[in-house]
């Protein structure tokens, strides 16, 4: 199999809070391949944002400590880079599209001056060859009347249209991972499954490898080749995705499953639930952190903390009583 173009192994990230620290990312190990989409999903505060801005170093030391056993790419460790090697590599080879495009786009400059500052950082273009990309990058991802468009100002553009301004700068110098955090947050249905479509089209023209982060499996299903499944901060199952949805191994992940909208529910009935809480991760509870919300937990996961073990092809679940792949009842 060929190498991965990104290679994270015992990330770990923890913030300094009033009497300690709280460890949002807790040991986490990803690998990432050309032309391909991982999807990290799990329920809110799980982890997975913190894991994106870990890997890009984006996260102010302190209050945040991040370390990795390897944090790699193209035959470097991120960890090891100085500041200014790092802004090379951010928004040039790696670059992130991220939740909220309103917040992410400074409102009092115009499209074409955010869009075009990526060029100026990264590459020789002058002012004439930059002013012609932003324009044939707003036309590559579906802007209408591209040239007008690029000197508008965020608000005078839809959320849609925001969002696909913000891809348009995530590949402005054509990188080689693409990071999306919630993409398709605040966004209709339809316009949802525009930016998914765009994302896949791009991807394979320029052969990228995406993460893609969420916490909607219909946009897994939709886009994934393989997935990662976070809970409080470490990864409890990773599987490919047809895999996944016909015989989920980790009893949380068949909990997301069942939680789906139409997960065999009849009109008028309540949508499946998973009891309980995520829990406080400033006091992480002794052995398996799911214990508390888990039907198949015993006096074995009060005390062992379980590991992330191969369980078959590329397969790999973190419990002691994993699911027997009967599928989604």
């Amino acid at each position: 199999m060929a190498e991965p173009v990104l290679s994270v192994r015992d990330l770990r990230t923890c913030f300094r809070v009033p009497g300690g620290e709280l460890p949002a990312v807790d040991g986490v190990d990803l690998d990432l391949y050309a032309g391909e989409t991982l999807c990290v999903v799990g329920e809110s505060g799980c982890g997975k944002s913190v894991t994106a801005l870990s890997i890009l170093r984006l996260l102010a030391e302190p209050p945040a400590r991040v370390e990795a056993r390897e944090l790699r790419f193209d035959g470097h460790d991120l960890l090891d880079l100085r500041p200014d090697e790092m802004r090379r590599i951010r928004g040039n080879r790696i670059a992130m599209i991220f939740q909220e495009p309103m917040t992410s786009l400074n409102p009092v400059f115009r499209v074409d001056n955010q869009i075009a500052e990526v060029l100026a950082l990264h590459t020789a273009m002058n002012r004439a060859q930059r002013a012609a990309r932003v324009v044939e990058l707003l036309e590559l991802v579906g802007i209408p009347d591209p040239k007008r468009r690029a000197r508008d100002y965020p608000h005078q553009l839809s959320g849609g249209m925001r969002q696909r301004v913000m891809i348009a700068m995530a590949l402005a110098c054509s990188p080689d991972v693409l990071i999306a955090d919630e993409p398709t947050t605040a966004l209709d249905v339809t316009i949802q499954a525009q930016i998914l479509e765009l994302i896949e089209s791009l991807k394979q023209r320029f052969r990228m490898a995406v993460l893609l982060i969420t916490h909607d499996l219909g946009v897994v299903a939709q886009s994934a080749q393989r997935v990662a499944v976070l809970y409080a901060g470490r990864v409890v199952e990773t599987a490919g995705v047809e895999e996944l949805f016909r015989a989920p191994r980790h009893p949380y992940t068949l909990g997301l499953m069942r939680a789906m909208p139409g997960a065999g529910v009849r009109p008028g009935q309540p949508l499946h639930v998973i009891p309980g809480v995520v829990p406080d991760l400033s006091e992480r509870p002794r052995g398996c952190a799911f214990r508390e919300r888990c039907g198949r937990a015993d006096a074995r996961c009060e005390v062992d903390d379980p590991v992330l073990e191969r369980r078959g092809g590329g397969r790999s679940v973190a419990c002691h009583h994993p699911l027997d792949g009967g599928g989604v009842p």
